[in-house]
């Protein structure tokens, strides 16, 4: 994965706010900070909490991606 670095000063402030979600248009995104990106595109979550509200947000209203997606996404 490759990471879109913000300048803007403003989206810098609106994602250290501290809230767990971000709208932009009608979608909303889920903010976590990871610790360590590979080079297969998946993430390790290593803290239990963020765990349990990533899949909440992933297995939510998200018809784009399919439980297959989300657990590749996981590395499971």
């Amino acid at each position: 994965m490759k990471p879109i670095i913000v300048d803007n000063k403003d989206i810098k402030m609106a994602i250290q706010s501290g809230h767990s979600y971000i709208q932009v248009g009608n979608r909303k995104f889920l903010l976590m900070e990871v610790e360590e990106v590979n080079e297969g595109d998946c993430y390790n979550v290593t803290d239990p909490e963020e765990e349990k509200q990533l899949r909440l947000a992933l297995e939510g209203d998200n018809p784009v991606l399919s439980e297959e997606e989300i657990n590749k996404m996981l590395g499971n």
